[in-house]
């Protein structure tokens, strides 16, 4: 029974949403085709294969260095991870990684006979031409994208995928022995929706604040009046249209949860039958809420916690098979190529940068999150036979 399909197929759209083919620090009159960046046994990487992975983290990684920047300051690339160890210098790692492990994977899938059907050959093209016209203007200028090389490409990765499957299939894995050690009461949900009043707010150094008396005297008074909206039959979604006082919005927790919901709420929340709401308001550290309970029997965080041990069973049983082929190749980086890239500044488009797409559909800059490979992967083929499968 084929079980990894969570893992494989996040690793799939990292190659298949991503793609860049040139780099900045490199003499822009060389050829992406022909820089050779690292050799795994008797194949080659060259630049253009390697900026799929380079532009998928750094895509992802500036979505985090805007947060990071706005709250800290500082550049999220810059940020220590470990023993004088950057963001920066971790993520760099983390591409070459991935790069050997799908040369590895593709050549073990074609010495082990393992092949790609038409459909899925197909599905390769269509996921290239999806990516073309998904990136900007600027990016597909910058990295020189062609079709040929994403197909390319996306055959690697559907047929590396495969040699994945294989060894997860292979593993002796005690699938029911995983389930049984996760006990359905730990992980009992309750999914509630509620009416907010907050007694607090964010000052300008984005720290919780008390409000006045007066203001919460007026948040009292508004939860109050929607309490008895609320015995009169009227929907949450009704009664604050136009109250800028409340809000509303759904909270699911479990039990032991100590992060989600604060105490007070769980704790009249979880006296709730389901549809059932709070008779009075309850108070919190943060405000006056109106709670009620959607489901107080929900096995979401249950199949969840089976889902993740059984992801993590499975990845650790490939990481053991995957370092034992490992040592069958000889690595050899070209740092001449390998050493000028920077991550976080290599495929990245500014952000002052006119960024129109190819079709002119859009003005954002494309990220990982923003193509349309998560739609080229639905139904795809390749990724059920390879990937999933359960």
């Amino acid at each position: 029974m084929k079980k990894s399909k969570r893992i494989m197929s996040l690793l799939l759209v990292f190659v298949i949403t991503v793609g860049m083919t040139f780099m900045t620090g490199c003499s822009k009159s060389a050829d992406p085709a022909k820089s050779l960046v690292v050799t795994v046994g008797d194949n080659n990487i060259y630049l253009n294969e390697m900026m799929y992975y380079i532009f998928y983290v750094e895509s992802t990684g500036a979505q985090y260095d805007a947060a990071y920047q706005q709250y800290t300051g500082q550049s999220y690339w810059d940020m220590e991870v470990t023993d004088g160890v950057t963001m920066r210098e971790q993520a760099k790692d983390y591409v070459m990684d991935m790069a050997e492990m799908y040369q590895i994977l593709y050549d073990k899938a074609v010495k082990d006979g393992l092949s790609l059907t038409n459909d899925e050959k197909t599905q390769a093209g269509t996921n290239a031409d999806q990516i073309l016209t998904s990136i900007s203007k600027d990016q597909l200028k910058l990295t020189g994208f062609t079709k040929d090389t994403l197909t390319k490409v996306q055959e690697k990765v559907m047929l590396g995928g495969k040699y994945y499957q294989k060894i997860i299939d292979g593993a002796d894995i005690d699938y029911e022995g995983i389930k049984s050690t996760i006990k359905k009461e730990d992980y009992r949900q309750y999914n509630t929706e509620y009416l907010f009043a907050p007694t607090t707010k964010l000052d300008d150094n984005l720290k919780s604040v008390e409000l006045t008396a007066e203001e919460k005297e007026a948040a009292k008074s508004s939860i109050t009046d929607a309490l008895a909206k609320v015995k009169a039959g009227e929907e949450f979604s009704k009664i604050v249209e136009g109250n800028d006082k409340l809000s509303t919005s759904t909270l699911n927790f479990t039990a032991n949860d100590t992060t989600t919901a604060e105490q007070a709420y769980k704790d009249a929340a979880m006296k709730l039958d389901k549809d059932a709401y709070t008779q009075d308001f309850v108070e919190t550290d943060t405000g006056y809420y109106i709670i009620k309970m959607v489901d107080n029997n929900s096995t979401e965080a249950y199949d969840k916690a089976v889902s993740d041990a059984t992801s993590k069973a499975e990845q650790d049983a490939f990481n053991a098979e995957y370092e034992k082929i490992k040592k069958d190749y000889k690595i050899t980086i070209n740092t001449k190529v390998w050493d000028p890239i920077v991550m976080g500044k290599t495929t990245l488009v500014p952000a002052n940068t006119s960024a129109n797409t190819v079709s002119g559909d859009t003005t954002s800059t494309s990220t990982a999150d923003d193509t349309t490979a998560g739609d080229a992967t639905t139904d795809n083929t390749a990724t059920e036979d390879a990937t999933t499968g359960e």
